[in-house]
């Protein structure tokens, strides 16, 4: 058997059309990617940006605090060197100008101010006495210095760079005499620049003779900062692959003398601050990631939402789309659209669905005003059928009436002609039967039955006139009991399974001996439907009668009324359902029938 006509046709969408659902999604969630793109990218160029300020800005800051840092260290050395040469034992000890009797002053001295280097000189600019590490002669410039007066010059030396404070050791008179010279040396070494380092934050160097001299980068780095020496504007520089920031501060003191023996050389001074780029920029990529994590959630989160959006939207349009597939399947014109409120649902997508659903509800009941006219203008047709079918057996009965007026009537004559007479009776009765149930409102009585019993029921009365004729039975036990008029039902299905047993027996002579009764009944759940279907393999319909097959009166057996569909049209339509049927000539008919599992009106 070919596939049933009945079967929703297939839509087939173009590669390049769009739903409804999916453009409203790809919409927001283009337009949130979009907004969260030039967010980030505005947020990464600012925080790029006020970074690099804030980098520069620090190694600015952090240089003026070197620089003040060293001001207060030089006025810190020059006080206690003042302190020191104002103190009488050391004024006594330099006025004997012997160095023994010095030397242990200068020791102890030296000590508890805790100076690298500590130089006591005679009037005559003699050394006679020194302590710590430093020059075996003072600079030039030291020597040189008005015996009165205060100085205070750098001077390299091997572990760094030395500062000098030279001041006059005075003998209170008027004028004071001068006794001597005290010069005291503090090294700008490796522990200075570590301790200005936790002071401002940045790394240290120091620079003298176009070499560095004391650091807190490592000694491989030394090299390469020995460039910016010779610069005053902020540099960058890449040390081991991580690059930094530096600009070069001159150091507040007269000129570097270079040291004695030859070693040569003089320049200024220099402090590096040097703040590491790579570091900030190690911070910013945190930041950087931090705000792509973020982004991928809020995008996920905005697709979800957006998806989600549009669902709602467009759900009672699906719904809609959906009922109208149905409708153009089985060509029922009363499908409803089921309507659920929900908080995000669109309220113009949901008045679409409603008056859809009005709209299916008003051609439902111009739908049974129109078979009720057509029942009623069929009674116009009445005439015809009454020639046609009625004539016929009173012209049989009349006949069998003259024979039994004859005298004499044989008793096998008599009992043939009273057998015609009933069985003409009968075929009236029927035929006056049909006609007034088709011609009437039918009038329904709901009640919770069982689907299955009730097709059970019909298959039985459908053979009860022929053992033979059995309806093969493939029920779904699934199927709940449902709100109908069992016995309306039980009438269709009878009228359908006796055509099927009609037609199946128009063939059987050509069939094999061994043939089933070739009808089939099934009952199916689908949804919140049930779908009951008759198949028989008979003679089929002929195409051109197809059309007609529920018109009333219409019929291709000499013995039919053509009213048996047509009623059970009726039927299953006034219980909101509907009846469809295909067929194939020599293959058989199939006949499919819907009803909703719960009905909520029931119209009369």
């Amino acid at each position: 058997m070919r596939g049933p006509a009945y079967e929703p046709r297939r839509y087939n969408r173009r590669i390049h059309s769009i739903s409804l659902t999916n453009r409203i999604f790809l919409a927001c969630t283009l337009l949130a990617t979009a907004s969260l793109a030039v967010a980030f990218t505005y947020v990464n160029a600012r925080a790029s940006s006020e970074a690099e300020a804030e980098l520069r800005r620090s190694v600015t800051e952090a240089s003026t605090l070197v620089d003040e840092n060293r001001a207060a260290l030089t006025d810190t050395f020059t006080r206690l060197a003042r302190l020191v040469a104002d103190l009488p034992k050391l004024k006594a000890a330099v006025a004997t100008g012997d160095s023994p009797t010095v030397q242990p002053l200068a020791d102890e001295y030296g000590t508890e101010i805790k100076a690298d280097l500590f130089v006591l000189t005679g009037s005559n600019g003699a050394i006679l006495a020194a302590a710590g590490s430093g020059p075996a002669a003072l600079p030039a410039e030291v020597a040189g210095t008005p015996v009165d007066a205060a100085m205070s010059i750098f001077w390299t030396h091997p572990e760094g760079l030395l500062q000098l404070v030279s001041v006059p050791i005075l003998l209170d008179g008027d004028p004071p005499e001068i006794l001597g010279r005290l010069t005291v040396g503090f090294l700008l070494d490796d522990a200075l620049a570590a301790q200005l380092k936790r002071q401002t934050g940045s790394d240290i160097a120091f620079g003298a003779g176009g070499k560095i001299v004391a650091a807190t980068l490592p000694l491989a780095a030394r090299e390469a900062l020995t460039p910016m020496l010779a610069q005053r504007a902020l540099a960058d520089v890449t040390i081991a692959g991580e690059q930094f920031l530096g600009v070069a501060r001159p150091l507040p003191a007269a000129s570097l003398t270079g040291p004695p023996a030859g070693a040569g050389g003089s320049a200024t001074p220099v402090a590096l601050v040097l703040r590491s780029r790579t570091e900030r920029l190690r911070f910013l990529s945190t930041i950087r990631t931090g705000l792509i994590a973020a982004l991928v959630v809020t995008l996920l989160l905005a697709t979800l939402v957006s998806y989600g959006v549009a669902r709602s939207v467009t759900r009672p349009l699906t719904a809609i789309t959906s009922a109208m597939r149905d409708i153009a399947a089985t060509g029922d014109l009363t499908r409803k659209v089921a309507l659920r409120s929900g908080r995000w649902d669109d309220e113009d997508a949901r008045l679409l669905a409603s008056t859809f659903n009005t709209l299916t509800e008003s051609i439902a009941r111009f739908q049974r005003d129109a078979a009720q006219k057509d029942r009623l203008s069929s009674l116009g047709r009445l005439s015809t059928v009454i020639a046609h079918e009625i004539r016929n057996p009173l012209m049989i009965i009349k006949a069998a009436l003259r024979s039994l007026q004859r005298d004499a009537v044989p008793d096998a004559e008599r009992r043939e002609a009273v057998a015609d007479i009933e069985e003409e009776a009968l075929r009236l009765n029927r035929i006056v039967t049909d006609v007034l149930d088709f011609a009437k409102p039918i009038q329904f009585e709901p009640a919770a039955a069982s689907l299955n019993d009730i097709c059970r029921a019909s298959a039985e009365a459908a053979a009860a006139d022929d053992p033979d004729a059995r309806v093969h039975l493939d029920l779904d036990d699934t199927i709940p009991p449902t709100l109908l008029d069992a016995e309306r039902l039980r009438t269709a299905l009878v009228n359908i399974l006796t055509n099927a047993s009609h037609a199946v027996w128009a063939v059987r002579p050509k069939a094999s001996a061994i043939l089933d009764s070739g009808v089939r009944l099934t009952t199916r759940r689908v949804g919140d439907r049930a779908v009951i279907t008759v198949a028989d393999t008979g003679i089929g319909v002929a195409p051109e009668d197809l059309p007609h097959i529920f018109d009333p009166y219409f019929t291709t057996r000499r013995a039919g009324t053509g009213l048996g569909l047509p009623i059970a049209r009726n039927i299953i339509d006034g219980m909101g359902g509907s009846i469809a049927i295909s067929s194939w000539p020599g293959d058989g008919t199939q006949i499919r029938i819907e009803l909703p599992l719960v009905l909520s009106e029931v119209p009369s």
